[in-house]
C-alpha cells in the first residue's frame, strides 16, 4: 500500500512539473513579441484631422489589423512594442488629414492623402 501511494505522489510531482514548464515556455514566447526579452520601442500612431475617419491600424507583433470605422480626430494609439511593423491609414480621407507616427517621441513618418483621399503610414523597427 505505502508503494502505491509514494508512486502516486511521485507521478503527480512529474506532472505538475511538466505542466508548470509548459506554461513558462508559453509565456516566454508570448511575452518574447512585446520586447521583454529584448529591445522595444514606445509606438505612438496619430490621424489629425477634422471630423471623423475610418482608421485601420495595426502595431508589430499583432497578426491581424484593427479598425476603428467612425474614429473623431485627432486619433492616436500608443503601444510599447517589440520588433517589427506598425501602420496606420484611412481611406477616403478628408483634405488637411495627416498621419504620422513617432518611435520612442521621434517622427518616423508623415503623410498626407494622395488624389484619391487615401494615406498610409508604416515604420519597421529593428535593432
Amino acid at each position: 500500500m505505502q508503494v502505491n501511494a509514494m508512486k502516486s505522489r511521485t507521478s503527480r510531482a512529474y506532472v505538475k512539473s511538466v505542466l508548470l514548464a509548459g506554461a513558462s515556455a508559453v509565456a516566454a514566447l508570448s511575452l518574447a513579441g512585446c520586447g521583454l526579452f529584448g529591445d522595444s520601442w514606445d509606438v505612438k500612431l496619430e490621424v489629425t484631422g477634422k471630423g471623423s475617419a475610418g482608421v485601420d491600424y495595426n502595431f508589430s507583433g499583432e497578426t491581424e489589423p484593427k479598425h476603428d470605422t467612425e474614429a473623431q480626430l485627432p486619433w492616436t494609439k500608443t503601444q510599447n512594442v517589440g520588433y517589427g511593423f506598425n501602420s496606420v491609414s484611412v481611406n477616403h480621407a478628408a483634405p488637411g488629414t495627416v498621419c504620422r507616427i513617432y518611435v520612442d517621441g521621434k517622427l518616423k513618418e508623415e503623410k498626407k492623402p494622395d488624389a484619391k483621399g487615401n494615406l498610409s503610414c508604416n515604420v519597421s523597427v529593428q535593432n
